[in-house]
């Protein structure tokens, strides 16, 4: 799918290393008061392993980000814990944090990096072609890319924290069966197709015993997202104590729709939907009521969507935080199609040339010898709701350790396969470096090991950091989780009471 064509940053090469590895010593959580022991070990027999961080450092190389996260970084997360403050600073701004990874349990991490990260010019041979379509049988390729171009936080004990940023989220997830597989890479020369029919100098690909597309693509996906949100939250605390303090915190979102593919087949039946800014140039070769002319940077959707999470803290110590987030829908107006489930008898199309699932879906999206659309004047969908628990507990302003889950609650575009699990921790150094560890499952992936490094400078004025959504990748070809997640223009402003 072409929706991330406009993000080429994902292609610039990212390489880093943290050869610092750290026990976080457990002595003083072990000799802790029973009752939080208690609450943190049926946590973690519950909701052991994960998250989904978004573009933030600061989270991502723990992988624990639902009571840890503060400031403008909890927004799209846990807007409760706005109303506490991390760093200790009344404002917080950022610019350009940046959070990308790419994952195929089909392809090696130099054939990721080759065709997909360097865009590398390759051409399949026709047995190429073979070896390719059996690589991705059976298995997947996932796309997570955040962008947080401008962000502002502002924090004070008795007002609590207000939030803003201005984010874009892309999403893609594929997997293709046996069949589809060979029909995408193989194109007319697949299995399927049992004779040839040249026409001039075309060829097709004609099966006598021919089956509808949802038939031949049972169990397929292809799904993908892009949109721009702009977000405004507000968190406070509204019982405090040095027991026991309980924070609230909602935000809400205008989302610009940029994109939206959503095809799959279940019991034998395609289904689904498209919506592409013509900034894209993608051709459907059929007719649409949203038919939107040109080729400029146009929204094709727009919609209203909200977070809201609770928080609770505990001797100041342990917070336990749980969230709801992306509750709403976008209405999609712009170049809106259905997706057709027709007899494929005769196929045209030549097949993938590479790897780069995202540069190859546009000449089979507009193949309609493949694919049948009918336009559509608007299809309003709702957004991928995920529901989030964690628990972290503060050593220090520096280190800490917590666990996390995210729950997917529905499987509408944009939403991972299933739930993530997490379990990290952070360790301050020297007062100015933080190394940052943790172990995840789930989601779109494997299981994974993120790891991370920020240096706090100028008195803690300005933070930057590196962080990688997986360690392994960096030393095994198989099941590669390409990933990087940076900011280097994050600052803090102003101090609060010490005691907050």
């Amino acid at each position: 799918m072409i929706l991330f064509l406009r993000l080429n940053w994902i292609r610039k090469r990212t390489r880093y290393s943290v050869n610092l590895m750290t026990l976080i010593n457990l002595t003083n959580f072990l000799n802790m008061k029973t009752n939080l022991l208690l609450i943190f070990t049926v946590f973690f027999a519950t909701c052991t392993f994960g998250q989904r961080e978004l573009s933030s450092f600061s989270g991502a190389g723990s992988g624990v980000t639902t009571a840890f996260l503060s400031d403008y970084q909890c927004l799209g997360i846990n807007p409760a814990n706005l109303g506490w403050n991390r760093s200790k600073a009344k404002f917080h701004f950022s610019f350009l944090e940046v959070g990308a990874s790419v994952f195929s349990d089909a392809l090696s991490k130099k054939q990721v990096k080759q065709d997909f990260i360097f865009n590398k010019k390759t051409t399949f041979s026709t047995q190429e072609k073979i070896d390719a379509a059996e690589l991705f049988a059976g298995n997947k390729f996932a796309i997570n890319a955040d962008v947080a171009w401008l962000s502002f936080a502002f924090q004070q004990p008795k007002f609590g924290g207000i939030a803003f940023t201005i984010r874009e989220r892309t999403t893609f997830n594929s997997f293709f069966n046996k069949d589809f597989a060979q029909i995408v890479f193989e194109g007319f020369r697949a299995p399927y197709f049992d004779s040839l029919v040249v026409n001039g100098s075309d060829t097709a690909g004609y099966a006598s015993v021919p089956k509808t597309l949802g038939e031949l693509s049972d169990g397929s996906k292809i799904s993908g997202t892009w949109y721009r949100e702009y977000v405004l939250g507000y968190g406070r605390q509204i019982i405090s104590s040095d027991k026991f303090s309980f924070y609230v915190g909602a935000d809400a979102k205008y989302l610009a729709g940029y994109g939206v593919f959503d095809v799959n087949s279940e019991s034998g039946n395609m289904s689904g939907f498209s919506a592409l800014t013509p900034y894209m140039d993608v051709n459907y070769n059929f007719t649409s009521p949203s038919q939107v002319m040109g080729t400029a940077m146009k929204t094709v959707g727009s919609g209203i969507a909200f977070d809201l999470g609770a928080t609770v803290e505990l001797f100041k110590k342990l917070r336990i935080g749980a969230a709801v987030n992306d509750i709403g829908s976008i209405n999609w107006t712009g170049n809106v199609y259905n997706v057709k489930d027709t007899t494929l008898n005769m196929v045209y199309n030549k097949g993938f040339y590479s790897y780069n699932i995202i540069h190859e879906m546009k000449d089979l999206i507009q193949d309609s010898s493949v694919f049948r659309w009918d336009g559509e004047q608007s299809k309003r969908i709702a957004l991928p709701t995920n529901a989030r628990i964690g628990i972290n507990y503060q050593f220090s302003e520096h280190t800490s350790i917590g666990a996390d889950c995210y729950i997917p609650v529905n499987n509408n575009a944009g939403s991972f396969d299933k739930a993530i699990f997490g379990i990290g921790g952070n360790v301050g150094l020297f007062k100015m470096l933080t190394v940052s560890a943790g172990l995840a499952a789930g989601g779109n992936y494997d299981f994974v090991i993120p790891i991370g490094l920020s240096v706090s400078l100028n008195g803690g004025k300005w933070e930057m950091g590196i962080a990688s959504r997986d360690a392994i990748t960096f030393f095994t070809q198989n099941n590669p989780t390409v990933s990087a997640c940076f900011g280097f223009l994050r600052f803090n402003m102003g101090k609060v009471d010490k005691n907050w």
